[in-house]
């Protein structure tokens, strides 16, 4: 039986008999689900509307969540917008990418990345995952000559960061632009720095299953000046082009609040998982979450994804597939580094347990360790 995927929640696109109930309601009674539903989001939005702030065009919140995504990610300057998709867009924009340049990519990656690369009149050059993580391989990078391509987009999905250091070199010595897209990955550090603050921009994303949700929305992050002089001169025109709202960016700031206390619970409710569920740990092998990672959704490959995902879902648990491996896409719309041996791979076995579930405690946690060691996982 074939999974439906959705790009980025796979658990909202499945029959309505296999899905999750309602926000707020726990799955089965026991654990957790999200968006979450706490008071100090509750009474955020109700200041919001008695101080009328929900109306505005600019407001305290908005101000005060770009300020704080400036602190979390250690760069000068943030520039909040509408969605992590149109972020990326953006950032190739306002990096000078355009028609005829080439822009590289995993094979296996976010497939709105492919359409931002190709909405700015670029082409995608596909590259193969590493296989330690999710993400573009530095070392096939690495075989492109210097003027393959002029920029780079690079996601760290699942927990499991890119090599991103590698990367950032590879781009400063070739001169490529690099987009570095942190939309999974909020708070995250990565080799001593904040993810979001290696690229020339960093991307994030506020989408309805993110660890950081109002539904929609996003944000761009640049330490340099002239990169946030030119996302002005395009989005200023002059109200916003592509806002976010004050009502989403005050549901924000109290799960920033919480965001490290959430990492932190996603973290130890992992390790009491592999610690009872050794199979899971076998699986996981070199793509295990880093501690403290932000854990978007947990991910191992299965050679039997389908079976073990219904298998998944009838224990109650938010189970999806991974992305579409884009290795089989059409050569009238990208050039290809290699047979993407990887993506393909990742792209048939990956497995996702969104990261909600790991936000149990407690007795929730039992339960989710005897739900998980109730399942076939390959």
């Amino acid at each position: 039986m074939t999974i439906p995927r959705d790009p980025e929640n796979s658990a909202s696109n499945l029959p309505s008999d296999k899905s999750p109930k309602s926000p707020g309601q726990p799955v089965l009674g026991q654990l957790p689900t999200w968006p979450p539903d706490w008071p100090e989001i509750r009474d955020a939005v109700a200041q919001a509307v008695t101080r009328g702030d929900w109306g505005r065009y600019r407001g305290p919140s908005c101000e005060a969540l770009a300020a704080r995504v400036a602190e979390l990610t250690a760069t000068r300057h943030v520039r909040l917008v509408s969605s992590g998709s149109v972020a990326v867009e953006i950032a190739l924009r306002i990096l000078g990418i355009s028609e005829g340049q080439h822009v590289a990519l995993c094979g296996y990656d976010y497939p709105g990345n492919f359409r931002a690369i190709e909405l700015v009149g670029a082409r995608p050059l596909l590259v193969d995952a590493d296989a330690g993580s999710f993400s573009v391989d530095p070392d096939e990078l690495q075989q492109l000559s210097a003027g393959a391509v002029s920029a780079v987009v690079v996601s760290h999905l699942y927990g499991v960061p890119a090599r991103i250091q590698a990367i950032a070199e590879l781009c400063r010595d070739r001169g490529w632009r690099l987009v570095e897209d942190a939309c999974q990955v909020p708070g995250m550090m990565v080799d001593g720095r904040p993810a979001g603050s290696w690229g020339d921009v960093g991307v994030f994303s506020f989408g309805g299953s993110k660890p950081l949700t109002a539904g929609n929305g996003g944000a761009l992050s640049t330490a340099s000046e002239a990169v946030a002089s030119r996302w002005r001169a395009l989005l200023d025109r002059p109200s916003d082009a592509v806002p976010i709202s004050e009502l989403q960016a005050c549901v924000l700031l109290p799960q920033l609040d919480r965001l490290a206390e959430c990492n932190r619970i996603r973290g130890e409710t992992l390790e009491a998982i592999l610690g009872a569920v050794p199979k899971l740990a076998m699986l996981l092998g070199a793509c295990r979450p880093q501690p403290a990672a932000t854990c978007y959704k947990l991910a191992w490959l299965s050679p039997n994804r389908d079976a073990t995902i219904w298998r998944l879902l009838e224990a109650g648990l938010p189970a999806g597939p991974g992305y579409r491996s884009m290795h089989r896409s059409s050569n009238r719309r990208c050039s290809k580094a290699g047979p993407l041996e990887r993506c393909r791979q990742l792209g048939e076995r990956l497995c996702l347990l969104d990261h909600s579930v790991l936000l149990a405690t407690g007795s929730q946690r039992g339960h989710l360790i005897t739900r998980m060691n109730s399942v076939p996982l390959d």
